[in-house]
């Protein structure tokens, strides 16, 4: 079974790293009318992969609408810690943005995929087509 975790603005906040927590914590001090900011942006990010997600034929989707499939934490916390460092007017180094735009792709292919994300395989992989063609012999 499929671990869920309580995506929240305080789990945000503990995984944050220590540079963008303490500017973070300057930032709401100078604009107070930020202070909920990060926890809109998170519910946003949140709702964001759940979509994804339940377009997965393959995964359940937890009744809590606040939590998230643990696969999916790392790349939900990138997204949310990159849109705030932007909306903080910080500098976003390169692999800052790299990690971003993977956590993008993975949003986007869960979208797309149909593959079971719980470790659940469906068997080994096949070798074979499944089209039928003629057989050739070189010459």
């Amino acid at each position: 079974m499929a671990e869920w975790v309580e995506f929240t603005e305080t789990y945000v906040l503990a995984a944050m790293p220590s540079d963008v927590s303490l500017a973070y914590t300057a930032w709401i001090g100078a604009h107070p009318e930020k202070a909920e900011r990060l926890e809109a942006i998170a519910g946003q990010v949140l709702a964001d992969f759940r979509s994804g997600l339940s377009a997965n034929p393959y995964i359940e989707i937890d009744e809590d609408e606040g939590k998230l499939l643990e696969r999916c934490v790392p790349h939900a916390l990138t997204t949310v810690i990159y849109h705030l460092m932007l909306e903080m007017g910080m500098s976003v180094n390169m692999s800052a943005q790299t990690a971003f735009n993977n956590a993008q792709v993975y949003l986007r292919r869960l979208y797309l995929s149909d593959e079971a994300l719980d470790g659940g395989g469906g068997g080994t992989p096949a070798y074979k087509t499944g089209i039928e063609r003629e057989e050739r012999v070189l010459v």
